[in-house]
């Protein structure tokens, strides 16, 4: 199984870390502000199975500059295991930043992810017409992306699969309150389907209250199956090879 977004630097202790690595075939962990960038392409240097996507979150643009995007290219051109830029996108939810610096910045690493050729970890809440609009004004995508934790609604969701972009779910498509996000999922064209985690947050439904780890993925992963009425094996199957075929410099463990 492949969680493809963590925070793996988020997790509370190191047993944590390890029991976390040790309980799937791969993970990408995201570095999303200036210290956490470092943070996640260290732990993916320690350990064959993680890899790191590097961004700057929306939240954490305020005092950005042009150099840090320099910074982001220089690191991501460094290091292997860097897979994907972002996560990225626009976050309206608590305005913590201004709007236009959130447009600026997500267009600038738009900008990268297609100037080095790499996956776009995009991240949208409240904000999801103005994502789709900038998105659609910036597009092709010839590296494509994920659409991560989706929160929008069914056209939203087809209007991403248009461009190319995969659709993550995450624990909170277990909650009892989450109908809406359900009738996305079952839209989604399986092809076009991931999971994640997003630890150390979304906890799903049977672990709700405590902080999550990449190895309750496996929770969604079976409730999924059970909503979509597919093998909860064959199901793994489909969103491993959806992930490796998106990133493309990962290396699975031979079983």
């Amino acid at each position: 199984m492949i969680d493809t977004h963590a925070h793996l630097d988020m997790l509370k202790t190191e047993e944590d870390l390890i029991e976390s690595v040790n309980s799937l075939d791969c993970i990408i962990t995201i570095g999303c502000d200036k210290e956490e960038i470092y943070k996640a392409v260290d732990i993916a240097n320690k350990y064959d199975n993680v890899y790191a996507s590097i961004g700057y979150h929306p939240y954490d643009i305020k005092g950005l500059t042009d150099e840090d995007i320099k910074q982001l290219k220089k690191l991501a051109l460094e290091n292997e295991k860097v897979v994907a830029i972002g996560e990225a996108g626009l976050d309206y939810y608590r305005d913590i930043t201004p709007r236009n610096l959130q447009w600026e910045f997500f267009e600038k690493q738009i900008a990268l992810a297609k100037e080095l050729n790499l996956p776009l970890i995009v991240h949208s809440r409240s904000a999801n017409e103005d994502t789709v609009k900038i998105l659609q004004e910036n597009a092709p995508y010839p590296a494509s992306g994920i659409i991560h934790c989706f929160g929008g609604d069914i056209p939203m969701m087809e209007k991403c699969v248009d461009m190319g972009f995969y659709i993550s779910f995450a624990g909170n498509i277990t909650y009892p309150k989450a109908d809406n996000l359900r009738e996305v999922l079952k839209r989604t064209p399986l092809d076009r389907l991931l999971l994640e985690t997003d630890s150390p947050f979304l906890s799903p439904q049977k672990k709700r209250g405590k902080p999550n780890k990449p190895s309750n993925i496996f929770y969604t992963l079976e409730f999924v199956a059970n909503f979509l009425n597919i093998d909860k094996e064959e199901l793994e199957k489909i969103t491993d090879q959806n992930a490796q075929k998106l990133f493309k410099k990962i290396k699975l463990p031979i079983h």
